[in-house]
C-alpha cells in the first residue's frame, strides 16, 4: 500500500514528494512575499528593509525575528476592534522581549499595544499607592508636553473617524451607575455593595456607633479608591503629565460616579437630619468631612481636563458636556449639604471651567473641519467623505445635547469669533458646521480629475448629508426649506454630472441632426468607401470608453444609484433612437438596435 503525505495543500503520494517540487514551490511563495511587501512599501511611501525568515509557524518566527534583530516595536493586523487576541498574539505577549511593543491595528487606528496593558496590571498590583505623587491641580509639573497624549489623534485635519462617536456614553448620560461597567475600573463593585449597604439602614441610637466605625472604616477603601480618580498615575501606571486615550476613556464615568457619591450624600444627609443630636459621636461635621474627600477628588480630576493646555479632540465635547450636566444636576444638593463650605464653591467653579473646555472644543473643532484635508476622495471614485460620516454623527449628537449647549453658547458670550461663527445656540452651531462641511466638499471636490467626477462626489456626499439629517431630530432644525433646498441641489450635480460624462457621447450623434438625408446618404457612403467610421461607430465607442472609465466609480446609496443609471439611459436613448430613425430616412437601412447591451453596460457602473 502506497503512503500518502500531505504536501502542498493537498494529498499526494510520498514517493511523489520530490524535494525539487518542494524547493521550487517556496521559491515561489518567497517571489510572492516579496512582491507583496515591494507593492506595500510603495504604497505606504516608506524606506523600510525587508525581512523574511522561513518557518513552520507563525509566532516562533517572528519570535526570533524580534530577538534576531533587536525589533523593539511590531505591528499586528486586527480584524476589527474588539478581536485582537490571536493564538500568534498570545504568544508574542507571553514570550517576546519584554522591550519589544506591540501595538494592534484595525483599520488604521490603533485599538491597543502591550505596554499600555502592562501598565495598567503594573498599577493594579500597586493599587492603594499614595495619591501624592499625583500633580493635577496647579503643579510646576504639569507642561503642554500632554497636550499631544491627550489629544486623539484619530481625529486630525486630515482624517476624521466615525467610529469615535459609536461609544454610547457619548449620549446624553445614557446609562444608569449600576450598568456601567467602567465604574467598577474607578471605585469597584465591592465597595458599592458597601455603600449600598449604608444607604439602606437607618441612623438610630443603637446602631450609630456601629455606622460610626462603618463610616470610617469600611468606607476608607471607597474613599482611597476615588482618590485614583484623581491618581490616574497611581491606577494606570503612567505619569499624570502624560495622559492618553486610555486615561481619558476614565472620565467617560465621572458622571455616573458623582450621580452616585452625590445621591449617598444626600441620603445620609437626610436621615442625619431627622436625627436632630449626634449620636454616640457620629456628628454631621464628620459625615461632610468623609464626603468631602471623594468630591474633591472628582473635581480634581474634571479641573484637571479642562485645563486650556490639554488639546482635546471633537469626541472630547460629549464627555465634558455630560460632566457638565450632571453637575448641574447635583449643585442644589451641593449647596444644600455644604452650604458656605469651599465644595459649593468649588461646584460653580468648577462649572465656569466646563464651559470654556466645552467652547474651546467647538472652536478647535471648527478649525479641524476648515482645514481639513484627504486624498481618499480621489481614491475612492468619488465616494462619501470621511468628513461627512463623522460631522453628520457629530451634528446628531450635538442635537441630543441640545438643552446644555444652550446654556453654554447662548449666555455671557459675546465675543465676535462666535457671533461670526454662529455659535451662540446649538441651532446656529449646527448650520455653521454644515456651511463648513459645504466649504471643504466643494474644496475637496476640485482635487478629483474630471468635472464628471467632481459633480458626482458633490452629488454622493449631499445626498448622504440629506438622507442622514433626514433619518434624525436635526430635520427639526434645519427645517423643509433647507431640505428642498438640498434636494435641489443633487438635481443639479445629477445634471451636471450627466452633461459632462455623456454629453460628448451623445454629440457623436447629434451632429447628424441639422443634415439633410441627402447629405447624410452621402457622409455615410464616404465613410463606407474610404473606411473612417459612422456616427454611430464613434458613439458607440465613445459609450464604451466612458463605461471603461467610470466603472470603478461609486455612488454607495442604492436607491441613488438606480435613479442615476434611469437617467443615464434617459438621456442617450433619444438621441441614439432619433439617429436610427434618420438612418432609416436616409435610405441607410435599419441599423441593429444595441440598447440591450447599452443598459446592460450602465446597469455595471457605480458599484466602486
Amino acid at each position: 500500500m502506497p503512503l500518502f503525505s500531505v504536501g502542498l495543500g493537498a494529498p499526494m503520494v510520498a514517493t511523489m514528494l520530490r524535494d525539487d517540487f518542494v524547493h521550487e514551490y517556496r521559491k515561489n511563495q518567497r517571489n510572492e512575499i516579496k512582491n507583496s511587501l515591494k507593492k506595500c512599501l510603495r504604497n505606504c511611501k516608506v524606506q523600510a528593509k525587508m525581512r523574511i525568515i522561513d518557518g513552520h509557524d507563525v509566532a516562533p518566527a517572528l519570535l526570533e525575528l524580534i530577538s534576531k534583530h533587536k525589533i523593539t516595536t511590531i505591528i499586528l493586523g486586527a480584524k476589527n476592534r474588539h478581536d485582537w487576541k490571536t493564538k500568534t498574539a498570545i504568544t508574542l505577549e507571553k514570550q517576546a522581549d519584554p522591550a519589544c511593543n506591540i501595538l494592534y491595528v484595525h483599520d488604521g487606528s490603533l485599538i491597543s499595544s502591550r505596554h499600555q496593558r502592562t501598565n495598567v496590571c503594573t498599577a493594579r498590583k500597586n493599587e492603594m499607592s499614595s495619591w501624592g505623587g499625583c500633580h493635577f491641580s496647579g503643579s510646576s509639573n504639569t507642561t503642554t508636553s500632554k497636550s499631544s497624549s491627550f489629544f486623539n489623534s484619530r481625529s486630525t485635519a486630515n482624517t476624521f473617524d466615525a467610529e469615535q462617536l459609536d461609544d454610547p456614553s457619548l449620549d446624553i448620560n445614557p446609562m444608569h451607575i449600576f450598568s456601567d461597567n467602567r465604574f467598577n475600573a474607578i471605585i469597584g463593585f465591592n465597595s458599592l455593595d458597601t455603600l449600598e449597604d449604608l444607604v439602606s439602614r437607618r441612623i438610630s441610637a443603637e446602631n450609630s456607633r456601629d455606622l460610626h466605625k462603618e463610616f470610617h472604616y469600611k468606607y476608607r477603601d471607597i474613599f482611597t479608591r476615588c482618590e485614583f480618580l484623581g491618581g490616574f498615575d497611581s491606577l494606570l501606571g503612567v505619569d499624570c503629565k502624560n495622559l492618553g486615550e486610555t486615561q481619558w476613556k476614565y472620565m467617560r464615568s465621572w458622571p455616573a460616579v458623582l450621580e452616585y457619591i452625590v445621591s449617598i450624600i444626600n441620603t445620609l444627609h437626610m436621615q442625619l437630619k431627622q436625627k436632630h443630636p449626634p449620636y454616640d459621636g457620629f456628628m454631621h461635621e464628620d459625615f461632610l468631612e468623609a464626603a468631602r474627600k471623594p468630591l474633591t477628588c472628582l473635581f480634581t480630576v474634571a479641573s484637571a481636563v479642562c485645563a486650556h493646555e490639554i488639546r482635546k479632540s471633537p469626541e472630547k465635547l460629549f464627555c465634558i458636556l455630560n460632566m457638565y450636566t450632571s453637575l448641574v444636576d447635583a449643585t442644589p444638593i451641593l449647596r444644600n449639604v455644604f452650604h458656605m463650605e469651599s465644595i459649593s464653591s468649588d461646584a460653580d467653579g468648577l462649572l465656569a471651567k466646563l464651559k470654556d473646555s466645552a467652547r474651546e472644543i467647538i472652536k478647535e473643532t471648527k478649525i479641524l473641519i476648515q482645514t481639513y484635508s484627504s486624498q481618499i476622495a480621489v481614491q475612492d471614485g468619488g465616494g462619501i467623505a470621511s468628513l461627512s460620516g463623522y460631522l453628520m454623527r457629530y451634528i446628531r449628537l450635538l442635537v441630543k445635547h441640545s438643552s446644555s449647549l444652550d446654556t453654554i453658547l447662548g449666555h455671557g458670550h459675546r465675543d465676535d469669533l462666535l457671533t461670526v461663527m454662529g455659535m451662540n445656540s446649538t441651532g446656529r452651531l449646527v448650520f455653521a458646521l454644515i456651511a463648513d462641511l459645504d466649504t471643504v466638499l466643494e474644496k475637496q471636490s476640485k482635487l478629483l480629475s474630471s468635472k464628471e467626477l467632481q459633480c458626482l462626489f458633490l452629488m454622493n456626499n449631499t445626498h448622504f448629508t440629506l438622507q442622514e439629517i433626514k433619518q434624525s431630530d436635526v430635520q427639526l432644525i434645519v427645517g423643509s426649506r433647507w431640505i428642498a433646498k438640498r434636494q435641489y441641489c443633487i438635481k443639479e450635480y445629477m445634471e451636471g454630472y450627466l452633461s459632462a460624462a455623456w454629453g460628448p457621447v451623445t454629440l457623436n450623434l447629434e451632429a447628424t441632426k441639422s443634415t439633410s438625408p441627402s447629405k447624410r446618404l452621402r457622409t455615410n457612403v464616404l465613410s463606407f468607401l474610404y473606411g473612417s467610421p459612422t456616427p454611430l461607430q464613434n458613439f458607440a465607442w465613445s459609450f464604451n470608453e466612458t463605461c471603461n472609465t467610470e466603472m470603478c466609480w461609486k455612488v454607495p446609496c442604492p436607491a441613488l444609484r438606480e435613479e442615476l443609471r434611469a437617467k443615464i439611459l434617459e438621456f442617450v436613448t433619444p438621441v441614439y433612437h432619433a439617429h436610427l430613425k434618420s438612418l432609416k430616412q436616409s435610405g441607410r437601412g435599419t441599423a441593429a438596435d444595441f440598447k440591450p447591451g447599452l443598459r446592460s453596460k450602465i446597469n455595471e457602473l457605480f458599484e466602486g
